[in-house]
């Protein structure tokens, strides 16, 4: 059951992918381009086939997913061992520079002030005419909602949650229902109530996904330099909450976002 319970998530997480890279790609400009954070390579694997005449760099700081890239064999890509917030590639040399799904990892295991080093970092490996490309979660604005849990082991989950998530303090409140509380840690709980496993609920509980605001994005980026010259909400699979909702009652959906953010340097 939880192998299954895996795959369904992994599928559902790979349709909704393949939506979000078809919004990137329009905007990547051709030439040298590089993902900071690729992981194992499924952007880089899109990037290849889209765009066979550039130069693709992919850096990530895991060798075991870096070797994953390798076994694919992409014929112009190039992966690199490095920390995505230190200077680790050559000054104005890309003309695309993205992140997809990694600066919350990086948010999560070193603070906000080494997500501030990832955008100088990328200021400053990009071309004057270069383009910035940011897709990655947002934290929604501060407020309590409420959340009904329908039976005794997702309540026994949530109180688990509440004790166990590392980034922050989790408040609530009980309810007949179920419990009230800040609508990003509510958010938080669910995106990771599917976890399959022991090993994913661990992962987990050390990360979280909803932890800037769209205002802190771009207050970060033109901090760093940047001008917002685009920005979209990317769309949801509609089977999203289909195994949520039948052990949590919310109606908040519109809140759970995703955004892509398109710069330029200024």
């Amino acid at each position: 059951m939880q192998v299954e319970m895996k795959m369904q998530k992994k599928d559902k997480g790979l349709e909704e992918r393949k939506t979000w890279l078809k919004c990137l790609s329009k905007y990547v400009k051709p030439g040298k381009i590089v993902e900071f954070g690729c992981g194992s390579g499924f952007v880089l694997e899109v990037l290849s086939m889209d765009f066979a005449d550039s130069i693709i760099v992919g850096v990530d700081k895991s060798m075991q997913r870096l070797e994953k890239v390798v076994e694919k064999r992409l014929k112009n890509v190039i992966p690199v061992k490095g920390d995505i917030t230190q200077d680790i590639l050559p000054d104005r040399t890309f003309d695309t520079v993205l992140f997809v799904g990694s600066l919350h990892e990086v948010f999560s295991y070193s603070g906000k002030g080494k997500v501030r080093d990832a955008f100088r970092m990328a200021h400053n490996v990009l071309k004057d005419k270069g383009v910035l490309i940011i897709q990655d979660f947002l934290k929604p604005s501060s407020k309590l909602v409420e959340i009904a849990l329908k039976n005794e082991e997702t309540r026994r989950r949530f109180l688990r949650f509440a004790n166990e998530f590392q980034q922050r303090k989790v408040k609530f409140e009980s309810t007949n229902e179920g419990v009230k509380l800040d609508i990003a840690n509510a958010i938080e709980f669910i995106s990771k109530y599917r976890s399959p496993d022991e090993e994913d609920w661990k992962e987990e509980m050390n990360e979280t996904h909803f932890y800037l605001t769209e205002k802190e994005f771009r207050d970060i980026v033109e901090q760093a330099g940047f001008a917002v010259k685009r920005s979209l909400y990317l769309p949801k699979s509609e089977n999203w909450w289909v195994d949520v909702k039948k052990d949590i009652e919310f109606n908040f959906e519109k809140e759970y976002k995703w955004i892509q953010l398109v710069l330029t340097k200024k």
